[in-house]
């Protein structure tokens, strides 16, 4: 009997899309959540769901229960599914994509599409923009243009990339079962190449670059490892694979003496490379994966060679400096590596403290004890706790009694510290709500009490531009605002960034003393690096947060520094790389 093979990715979207046809058609929402579940485990699943079939041990996934996995080995064994064939005869694949669009859930999409016979996106569209959707109950003028607005966003995504928090993990782990199959000496260097290297917000495809001396071994034992789900291509120096979550990954052997010009060529981004192609063509030398070879024009003979097994060689012999990879994105990193005048890009070691994160007293996984000791223990000299304040609706956030609680509990702990004589120190704020009409969550005289506030908006954020923007700056002119916290509200391959008009903000941040965010979870990285930078040239300054929810919360921190570096920062353009003292100089208050 033939098997059919699937990605993880192509049996998580299917399951998905089950779980969407149910919610329209009203189906029990335990039955909506299983399907949910089994699809977000199969998703992230680090073994390819083929052979997890193939060994019978579909029942092993979590959320995965006898009926979806009956379901999954009918899927595995036929190519399809009887009863996911009638749920897509009963709902049509337009429906399903019109739930995609912002703020259009399931019960509005069946409205739509029951009621007005509505069944596309397309459709949905046309029917907005000629005023029909206005005739149904609950949907008015402001519907339909919130609805064309959602729809634009929509077409705005990049879904086709993968989220940068999605590719690191797997390329890492990736790397890390290849070593582990072969032997200690198999592997002289391994190393991240392409756009991951330079710390793309997204990624197309992931490269790893390979010094081997036993090149036929490392291809057999990568094109065998657990992530991977199909072999593209296969050859001496490159394999290409897909892997369960249906991300490509190319990997190539090269030579130690070739291993500079080879990892700058494959680092990127093309129109850097064009740049340093064109620079060593007007010195007489042809550039490319191999090294240099003279082209006659210059002082060398024709077709002589220069290999270099370090980047800096290669860009030093062509009178560059090295250039940071999170720069090389012909945003005037050459001219300024020919002036040798790039700056000293910010570092992870510069950072010493953070000034949002948050406690069991909103949201958080743990206390504030908790969190103020896995800040410590990364060599941090101040933390800020800064629970959600009330008036954000998917939380418990904090208000003026739990505050002061919270405060007697840091008061404490601060004074364990000096008595230890630790150098250290609990910072106690919140992240306040800026509520859809631009007042803030907390009122001014519990804001006052607090070491650092954060402002963030998380609800109404597809409120048109000119609304958004006075409910921002409302908050960025409020004395006691600090820091504005992932101002556009965005999650990357998920929600698009709201319509915010970031330069108006940003001077008003400049004008205020209003430190702005780079929030380094990596579904956020907002501030994005093309504003981040357009702060400092306003005269911004930033902070870099990981936002942690949880002890382990503070590893995504690395996130946020290379967005700073392609930002070009440097460790004086970000307030949490100072002392205390310094830093709280820093602020409003």
């Amino acid at each position: 009997m033939t098997t059919h093979r699937f990605t993880n990715t192509d049996v998580a979207t299917l399951l998905d899309q089950v779980s969407a046809r149910l919610q329209i058609i009203g189906a029990n929402r335990f039955r909506v959540i299983a399907f949910q579940n089994a699809a977000e485990s199969i998703r992230t699943l680090g073994r390819s769901i083929n052979q997890v079939y193939a060994d019978g041990e579909l029942r092993t996934i979590p959320g995965v229960g006898k009926g979806i996995a009956d379901a999954l080995t009918e899927l595995f064994e036929t190519g399809h599914v009887a009863e996911f064939d009638e749920l897509a005869a009963q709902v049509p694949d337009g429906v399903i994509e019109m739930m995609q669009v912002p703020d259009m859930g399931p019960k509005k999409a069946a409205r739509l599409w029951q009621e007005l016979g509505i069944a596309s996106i397309a459709e949905l569209k046309a029917a907005a923009e000629a005023g029909e959707l206005s005739q149904l109950k609950g949907f008015g003028k402001k519907s339909e243009q919130k609805i064309l607005k959602g729809v634009e966003l929509l077409s705005q995504r990049g879904d086709e990339r993968t989220p940068l928090g999605d590719a690191r993990p797997l390329a890492l782990m990736l790397m890390a079962d290849l070593r582990q199959a072969l032997p200690d000496d198999a592997i002289q260097r391994m190393e991240i190449a392409g756009s991951l290297r330079r710390w793309r917000e997204t990624i197309g495809d992931v490269d790893i670059l390979v010094v081997s001396r036993q090149p036929d071994a490392v291809m057999e034992a990568f094109r065998g490892l657990p992530l991977v789900a199909d072999v593209a291509l296969s050859g001496e120096t490159k394999t290409s694979v897909i892997l369960t979550t249906g991300l490509q990954v190319d990997l190539r052997v090269v030579g130690e003496e070739h291993w500079g010009a080879a990892w700058q060529y494959f680092t990127g981004s093309k129109d850097h490379n064009v740049r340093v192609r064109e620079i060593a063509l007007k010195q007489g030398w042809s550039l490319n994966e191999y090294g240099l070879t003279a082209t006659g024009k210059g002082d060398a003979p024709e077709g002589e060679e220069r290999l270099f097994q370090r980047e800096e060689d290669l860009y030093g012999f062509l009178g560059l400096e090295w250039v940071p990879p999170e720069l090389r994105e012909n945003r005037g990193e050459v001219q300024a590596a020919l002036a040798h005048d790039l700056p000293r890009l910010i570092r992870l070691a510069d950072i010493r403290g953070e000034l949002h994160g948050h406690t069991t007293y909103s949201d958080g996984q743990a206390s504030v004890a908790e969190m103020a000791e896995a800040a410590r223990s990364r060599g941090y000299k101040y933390w800020n706790a800064s629970d959600h304040s009330v008036g954000l609706g998917i939380v418990q956030g904090v208000d003026d009694e739990k505050l002061r609680r919270q405060a007697e509990e840091i008061e404490e702990m601060n004074w364990h510290y000096a008595q230890a004589g630790i150098d250290f120190r609990i910072l106690q704020g919140s992240e306040v709500e800026i509520l859809a009409s631009g007042e803030l969550g907390l009122p001014d005289e519990v804001l006052a009490r607090l070491d650092v506030v954060v402002a963030s908006i998380h609800s109404a954020l597809r409120q048109d531009r000119e609304t958004i923007t006075e409910r921002c700056l409302k908050a960025v002119y409020n004395p006691h605002v600090d820091i504005l916290g992932h101002p556009t509200g965005r999650l990357i391959g998920h929600r698009p960034p709201s319509d915010l008009d970031v330069e108006r903000v940003l001077q008003a941040c400049a004008e205020t003393g209003t430190v702005v965010e780079i929030n380094a979870h990596p579904s956020r990285l907002d501030l994005n690096d093309v504003y981040a930078r357009r702060a400092v040239e306003l005269g911004c300054k930033l902070a870099i947060n990981s936002d942690a929810h949880e002890t382990t919360g503070f590893d995504v921190m690395e996130y946020g520094v290379a967005t700073a570096r392609r930002a070009w920062l440097t460790a004086a353009d970000v307030i949490n790389t100072r002392p205390l003292d310094d830093m709280l100089g820093l602020l409003k208050g």
